[in-house]
């Protein structure tokens, strides 16, 4: 049996799954260097033992699934540090370190390393195919099709490697998402899809994105249309997660996950001692991350700023299978 085909029967099973903490602030807080254009994949050339060192950490305190340091590695986000021709080598290195440190740290039992691929530096221009994208530092125009060529040789770069599943991470627009999945899907690995969601004020709605109008409800519809081996609710607020969470339960039928932030600002400064100056505690982030999987949630971890504190809390709190869930529109 595949290593995914093993993951696909936990979850069948709705066994709940621990997916690792943060990757870039908890870099930041072993101490690799975050840059603005490239986000934490600039320590993948300066801090591999230090990347391999955070996923050992990770296993170690129990995560079933681990992230690779990818999702701001694609090319137009190294090119700006000059580093565009080692886009290949750095993207395998990323998941090389993912699996040593599974085979070093899971030798009894199964960890399945999930890549990471998102449209971080891509700012829309305009929509449609002929939209230029501009990269956050170098302002580089670069043409959608463009764009799209490089997400599609990161995803091949990773399916290549022997990552187990393909991660579409996109917290822009749902033409970015479809471009990711697009790229994901061609490489025939599994693919679970992430929304950033949000909600507006005193509107109830749950949309996506940091500004886009799309509901969370039609990005979802048409993100199932186009196939999808789990939906997760990521880097978005605990206090919209809960209720994005039930929407995604009542209108897909798969496994859902929820990865969110700890509405934190400072991302690319060097900072310490995260734990206490993120809003939630481990604690209580544990017992809310307890109450998805008790509705249903079957994958749970963390993004910005949850990081390695949260986690074993969130393993102790985490009950094995998740609960009942009501059946899927349609």
């Amino acid at each position: 049996m595949s290593r995914y085909g093993a993951l696909s029967k936990r979850l069948a099973a709705g066994e709940v799954l621990l997916l690792d903490g943060a990757v870039g602030t908890q870099l930041q807080e072993m101490g690799a260097p975050m840059d603005n254009a490239a986000w934490a994949a600039a320590a993948l050339q300066t801090h591999p033992f230090t990347l391999r060192r955070m996923h050992e950490l990770y296993v170690a305190a129990g995560c079933d699934v681990i992230t690779t340091n990818t999702y701001s590695s694609a090319r137009h986000n190294l090119e700006p540090l000059g580093l565009g021709d080692s886009t290949a080598e750095l993207n395998l290195r990323a998941v090389m370190l993912a699996q040593d440190a599974r085979d070093r740290m899971a030798k009894d039992r199964e960890v399945h390393i999930g890549g990471a691929i998102s449209n971080f530096g891509l700012l829309v221009g305009g929509e449609g195919r002929g939209a230029l994208h501009r990269h956050a530092r170098s302002r580089q125009a670069i043409t959608a099709d463009q764009a799209r060529a490089n997400l599609r040789e990161q995803a091949e770069i990773l399916a290549e490697a022997g990552v187990d599943f393909l991660m579409v991470e996109s917290t822009g627009s749902m033409e970015h998402r479809m471009w990711i999945h697009e790229a994901c899907k061609a490489t025939g690995l599994p693919v679970w899809v992430g929304f950033r969601c949000r909600r507006d004020g005193d509107d109830p709605t749950i949309r996506i994105g940091h500004s886009s109008e799309t509901r969370f409800a039609d990005g979802l519809a048409a993100t199932v249309s186009a196939g999808a081996d789990a939906i997760c609710i990521f880097h978005s607020l605990i206090d919209v997660t809960t209720p994005a969470i039930a929407e995604a339960m009542a209108l897909y039928g798969g496994p859902v996950g929820a990865y969110p932030e700890a509405d934190r600002t400072d991302y690319t400064m060097t900072f310490k001692n995260h734990a206490e100056q993120n809003k939630v505690s481990p604690q209580e982030y544990a017992r809310i991350a307890a109450a998805w999987a008790q509705s249903g949630a079957q994958i749970i971890g963390g993004c910005c700023g949850i990081g390695l504190p949260y986690i074993e809390p969130l393993r102790a709190a985490l009950p094995r299978h998740a609960g009942s869930r009501r059946p899927a529109a349609g």
